[in-house]
């Protein structure tokens, strides 16, 4: 019988994981520079002409300095952001193949467990990088997930 999922597959799914979290730690570091995580609030004085002049956090506006400012913040800002998406993709979809296959049984329960661990602690990396910029779109998610929490019956009341 013929299967479904190459062993190679499994393999090429994790080095895409690796390799999207070697530029994920190479971009974090680079816009670790210029990014500043603070609340205070400033007036915005900067290349981006709409919003000179209104009161703005130091992250928000220090994440405009980067897209505009910064030669190349921009692209690294986005390659940050893909590679972010395309490592949790590929360890949701790493998983989803171990589970199909039925790989996760012994002797593998503890690489199982390993996995999921890691996927859970990406998605909350995730959420934490997508709420550092202090923007319409990291307000949204938090009351998002505010919300989802304050639904749940016991625990959200």
């Amino acid at each position: 019988m013929r299967k479904i999922f190459p062993d190679h597959w499994s393999f090429m799914l994790g080095e895409v994981c690796l390799w999207s979290f070697v530029v994920l730690v190479l971009t974090g570091i680079y816009l670790t520079f210029f990014f500043h995580p603070s609340m205070n609030e400033i007036v915005y004085q900067g290349s981006y002409k709409p919003l000179n002049g209104i009161t703005t956090s130091e992250a928000f506006a220090s994440t405009l300095d980067i897209s505009f400012d910064v030669r190349g913040g921009l692209l690294i800002r986005q390659m940050h952001h893909w590679a972010a998406l395309i490592m949790v993709a590929g360890m949701f979809i790493h998983m989803m193949r171990h589970f199909f296959t039925g790989s996760f049984r012994k002797p593998r329960e503890v690489n199982w467990m390993f996995g999921w661990t890691m996927l859970v602690l990406g998605m909350f990396e995730g959420f934490v990088g997508y709420s550092l910029p202090d923007d319409l779109l990291s307000g949204t998610g938090l009351r998002f997930v505010e919300g989802a929490i304050l639904s749940v019956p016991i625990i959200g009341t």
